[in-house]
């Protein structure tokens, strides 16, 4: 099959012929989008294989372009500066894939095999229509591979009106993905309602959820609406959708089924157009074997399904994240605070991140506030030294505490770093939450499951 290959790296480009070529591929090469539409036209390629940033050409407008002249034309698109924004505009515009340098050739050529069983069940490169481009606000940062794969699904979730499930652990941005799935999607005009589900009794959360009329309980004063009414043509965020009781699972089970709610105390049944988009830390996966989490509600919720990597799991991104937070504090706070030391940025990539990316910003908002130099050091931040970066493999990761040689898995480095955290403050569990980077409910949670006693209860 034919393959334009458009980079305005000559290296590159060679490269990518050559192995191209040898895996039986007719190539073509371009460096600017001018030459890039010429090739197309005089050779009618059905496949590009694009870089996005280029010194005198953008690859989103070469794609806009082809696309425009050419609906069925596939399009691969390859960044060294992957981010959910470029993802997301490259999959709305109509790129095929979106891969992020440096990638493997295997990973590539994979991708490219894809690309060409795509173009066959197309049929042949079409006439001239157009294709429209969705603004993608910026939300979440990081550049690495499990990241772009993030963004990626991110995009796809936008052009549907399917219940997403996000996963990830505390602290790794689960609302920031759904908010960007709801600000790129068709309802970004309508609105984005969010409740975290662990916070609330069954009986609030469920009154919250479906609303409630007059006299249906005790303080039941007025009519009052459910987030699922206020949330109409939009989309309601469920967080922590572990956390519900398996009663409020049938009912919730219900509404996807159905489109229908049933406000506490009545029986009048009211149609609802709602995305939900729920997330958890739970093994959900678990909860079911274990007779914990409805079946039927857990596979009509994971519908497409985003997995947020940890920190610890995305280090190549540690920096990044850490400078746009010094950023955002030395300008909130009026500190002159222009950069972390490389010792400093060596002590952010060195530790374990339990609480992930909110307990990176919550360090970064510290130092900045209390510290008395232009530059963040090592000794700025307020963690345990020397936390090395998880293992590798699957099960029960231990994690190796520099110069003792003890190994300890990350729930008991959690647990410790919790009750040191809890000690610092004298047990304020305000206070507590916001150094660790979790919110109350979380610190509940957590105390519970490690056994933890919160004194002054």
């Amino acid at each position: 099959m034919k393959i334009l290959v458009v980079d305005d790296d000559q290296v590159s480009l060679n490269m990518l012929k050559e192995f191209l070529e040898k895996n039986h591929f007719e190539v073509f090469l371009a460096q600017s989008a001018d030459q890039a539409m010429q090739q197309v036209r005089a050779n009618h390629i059905p496949l590009v294989l694009s870089d996005i940033k280029m010194e005198e050409s953008d690859g989103l407008s070469l794609l806009g372009d082809l696309k425009a002249k050419y609906p069925k034309i596939v399009m691969i698109m390859m960044t060294g500066f992957g981010s959910m924004e470029g993802a997301i505009e490259a999959i709305q515009k109509g790129a095929f894939d979106y891969i992020s340098k440096p990638f493997d050739l295997i990973r590539l050529l994979s991708l490219v095999n894809k690309a060409v069983k795509h173009v066959h069940s197309l049929g042949q490169v079409e006439a001239p229509a157009e294709e429209a481009l969705l603004d993608a606000p910026k939300a979440l940062i990081g550049s690495s591979p499990k990241m772009v794969e993030v963004y990626k699904t991110i995009a796809r979730a936008t052009l549907s009106t399917s219940t997403v499930l996000i996963r990830g652990e505390s602290g790794t941005g689960k609302e920031l993905v759904s908010r960007a799935v709801h600000l790129n999607s068709d309802r970004k005009n309508k609105k984005f309602v969010a409740v975290n589900c662990g916070a609330l009794t069954e009986t609030l959360l469920e009154s919250e959820l479906f609303g409630h009329v007059k006299g249906a309980f005790t303080g039941a004063q007025t009519d009052k609406k459910g987030l699922f009414e206020e949330a109409n043509g939009g989309t309601l965020f469920l967080d922590e959708i572990g956390d519900i009781s398996t009663g409020l699972q049938v009912k919730l089970l219900r509404v996807l089924q159905e489109g229908e709610i049933k406000p506490v105390g009545s029986n009048a049944q009211v149609k609802v157009n709602v995305r939900i988009v729920a997330a958890t830390h739970r093994n959900l996966d678990e909860m079911v074997d274990q007779g914990k989490f409805r079946e039927d509600l857990f596979y009509r919720l994971k519908v497409i399904e985003v997995e947020i990597p940890p920190l610890r799991e995305r280090k190549e991104d540690i920096a990044e994240l850490a400078n746009v937070f010094l950023k955002k504090y030395s300008s909130k706070l009026h500190k002159k605070v222009s950069e972390i030391s490389k010792e400093g940025l060596q002590s952010l990539m060195n530790y374990a991140w339990p609480g992930n990316v909110r307990e990176l910003e919550h360090q970064i908002e510290r130092a900045v506030a209390l510290t008395s130099s232009s530059v963040l050091t090592a000794d700025d931040f307020n963690f345990v030294q020397g936390a090395s970066d998880r293992s590798s493999g699957h099960g029960d990761s231990k994690v190796a505490i520099s110069g003792t040689g003890e190994q300890r898995s990350l729930e008991e480095m959690e647990k410790s770093h919790i009750l040191s955290v809890l000690k610092q403050v004298d047990y304020n569990k305000s206070k507590a939450s916001e150094v660790l980077g979790i919110d109350r409910a979380t610190l509940y949670r957590k105390a519970q499951k490690y056994g933890i006693t919160l004194k002054n209860e």
